[in-house]
């Protein structure tokens, strides 16, 4: 199995574990509170994300997309806050 960080409905980098050579993977989004008429709820759903290997001249890191890119920013802390095994 090899690392991989989530980025997208509502996960910022956290590490799941996923088989070698997926191309999608299908997690649940982060749970979200919703307010409604003075009652809190929460909610998730499965969120498909694209796999990517980013930063290869370091050994190789898994991400895992669902909408919009991370930045390279928002990659190297999630790198430093989680750890990730490189792939490489």
């Amino acid at each position: 199995m090899n690392d991989i960080m989530l980025f997208g409905a509502g996960h910022h980098g956290k590490k799941e574990q996923v088989a070698p050579g997926v191309e999608k993977v299908t997690f649940g989004s982060s749970i979200e509170p919703h307010q409604s008429q003075a009652r809190l709820s929460f909610s998730s759903y499965n969120a498909t994300f694209i796999v990517k290997t980013v930063y290869q001249e370091r050994g190789g890191y898994l991400i895992g997309v669902c909408g919009d890119e991370p930045s390279d920013e928002d990659i190297v802390q999630a790198i430093f806050k989680y750890h990730p095994k490189p792939i490489g």
